[in-house]
């Protein structure tokens, strides 16, 4: 049985999904006209397009009004490349000068409920971090209150703790997993030999997982002591610090 966790921010209400969602998306819609401004005439651009659904889940209008797009348990069709595992927002606008105030209340309020139903271990990102383009055009980061990890600086956030320590100790090490953030997180991408950006992330998941079969052990992004152990026990690690 599917238990439906809900979190709610004045009137926004957010499901979360069984799926498992590490980042939220943040688009514009490249349209200012007024006859755009509603998810079904998006939805009927995407479906011309060959699509089985709008791509977004959520779809903000120039007054404010939140609208529901694909439906949250499905995979979003919004960032080619970066869909697994997150969740898509569309503001309608193009031009940075004709987004309003009643927008970004509301998207601020969606991305606080989507942040405290996951104990703030998701991360917000706009489309053009992983593509060529320039989606969305208004300053996200700045209206969210983004840091370098992309968490929310909003009030009302639920925060994740910040996981900072390194050694040569494994038991005095942090016990880490998707989500988690820090100078840990980094000094355990160092010793993987991906980029240590010190977000965990789904390709840091992923090398995990690959190291722990590797050794024997259960295939999950956790990381233990006993982890940490066969981490710093491989000689060809010896020079990183």
């Amino acid at each position: 049985m599917i238990t439906t966790i809900q979190q709610r921010i004045g009137e926004i209400m957010f499901n979360k999904p069984s799926r498992e969602i590490d980042r939220v998306f943040l688009h514009c819609s490249a349209s200012d006209h007024k006859h755009h401004d509603k998810v079904s005439a998006i939805k009927k651009m995407h479906l011309d397009r060959g699509w089985s659904d709008i791509g977004y889940h959520y779809f903000i209008t120039k007054a404010g009004k939140l609208q529901n797009g694909r439906p949250i348990e499905k995979t979003p069709a919004a960032q080619r490349g970066h869909n697994t595992g997150t969740v898509a927002i569309c503001c309608h606008g193009l031009r940075e000068d004709k987004f309003t105030k009643e927008q970004f209340d509301t998207l601020k309020k969606l991305c606080v409920a989507i942040n405290n139903a996951y104990d703030g271990r998701v991360t917000f990102h706009g489309h053009k971090e992983v593509a060529a383009k320039a989606c969305p055009v208004f300053d996200y980061k700045k209206v969210l209150k983004l840091d370098e990890f992309g968490r929310l600086g909003l009030s009302g956030v639920t925060a994740a703790k910040v996981k900072n320590k390194t050694g040569t100790e494994p038991d005095k090490l942090p016990d880490l997993e998707l989500g988690d953030r820090g100078k840990s997180v980094a000094y355990l991408q160092r010793l993987l030999f991906i980029k240590d950006d010190g977000i965990f992330g789904p390709k840091t998941a992923e090398a995990v997982k690959d190291f722990k079969e590797a050794h024997d052990l259960f295939r999950s992004d956790k990381v233990e002591s006993h982890v940490w152990k066969l981490l710093l026990d491989d000689k060809q690690r010896d020079h990183i610090d």
